[in-house]
């Protein structure tokens, strides 16, 4: 049987890898307090919903599970990341992962929105995805994306077209896809971790973001630069990984209830709840910077220009004509 997202759910009572890996990584935790991860602060959207959905596994285990969530915390994504990897952190939420094969996703139209990078998550690429977390990473284990909404650009200079990013520094995170796009556009990207970013934007050490549209306002970006451009540029989507060494330690009931728990409420909860809340933020942004810091670009030209260098990273990635395969999905 094909392995995908929802085999997966399906079937998790009988996955016998997670035995095969306790050991690499931490130990099982004799308490069962797992603490969560993210780079973000404890009012952005990924949180807001890590919170519902953790409260209600802890309910539903009959408070056999519990959460300590260290949001904007304990460092940027790669940081989060590489301490669930070695067990001080036991789950993890957020973009970074380190890996190609995930890192293409947030390369601009890569995925035509985030229904579509969903379907290319959970199904088409859903083995090569696992594959590459358990060859990259062994203490861990992939559960899931959540549909965190598209990327959005930002920068002080306000652009008339895409081409008016050539030349500009735009800080990137550590992923290929935004570096890539960026530099096929002609702008100078400047990787920045995200826990570091607002003093960069603060300090001029760039002229503008590339980074989920989602956090705008909730990361008070709007008080170190001007203009939010309403065009998607790629899509977020943010992974759950857990230690293989927690996971193990939940049991088979509870270690369901976590994944169920996460699919059931995914859809309302937090990729509709994102997608309603863009026009609220597009605006609370407009009154803090002026009518015109949201355009809207004309980005015909720049699809074009980024098409060659998208299918040739996704070919490089994962073979070729994988890039067909996925644009006819």
């Amino acid at each position: 049987m094909k392995l995908n997202r929802r085999n997966f759910a399906k079937g998790i009572g009988g996955l016998g890898l997670a035995s095969a890996l306790v050991g690499v990584g931490s130990p099982a935790l004799a308490a069962k307090t797992l603490i969560y991860g993210n780079a973000g602060n404890i009012d952005s959207a990924s949180n807001t919903f890590a919170k519902k959905w953790l409260d209600l596994v802890t309910e539903r285990t009959g408070g056999e599970v519990a959460f300590d969530i260290k949001a904007g915390t304990i460092g940027g994504g790669k940081d989060v990341l590489d301490g669930t990897a070695l067990g001080t952190v036991q789950l993890y939420n957020g973009a970074y992962t380190g890996l190609r094969e995930f890192d293409v996703f947030y390369a601009p139209y890569f995925a035509r929105d985030s229904d579509h990078a969903q379907k290319i998550a959970n199904d088409i690429l859903y083995n090569d995805l696992n594959a590459a977390v358990q060859k990259r990473y062994p203490s861990l284990r992939y559960l899931s994306v959540a549909r965190a909404g598209p990327w959005k650009l930002f920068t002080n200079q306000k652009l008339e077209s895409f081409d008016d990013l050539k030349g500009l520094k735009i800080r990137a995170p550590e992923i290929e896809g935004v570096i890539a796009g960026l530099e096929q556009v002609g702008a100078k990207p400047t990787v920045i971790p995200f826990n570091e970013l607002y003093g960069a934007l603060q300090q001029g050490v760039v002229d503008g973001m590339a980074t989920l549209g989602n956090l705008m306002i909730s990361q008070k970006f709007y008080e170190v630069v001007q203009h939010c451009y309403q065009n998607d540029w790629g899509i977020g989507l943010d992974k759950q990984m857990i230690n293989m060494g927690a996971w193990d330690g939940l049991g088979e009931a509870n270690q369901k209830i976590l994944v169920d728990t996460f699919n059931e409420l995914e859809p309302q909860d937090f990729f509709r709840a994102t997608e309603e809340a863009e026009a609220t933020n597009f605006a609370k942004w407009r009154e803090f910077n002026g009518d015109d810091s949201t355009p809207l670009l004309d980005a015909s030209a720049a699809q074009a220009t980024l098409k060659p260098a998208i299918k040739a990273l996704s070919d490089d990635i994962f073979g070729d004509g994988a890039y067909e395969r996925i644009q006819s999905a």
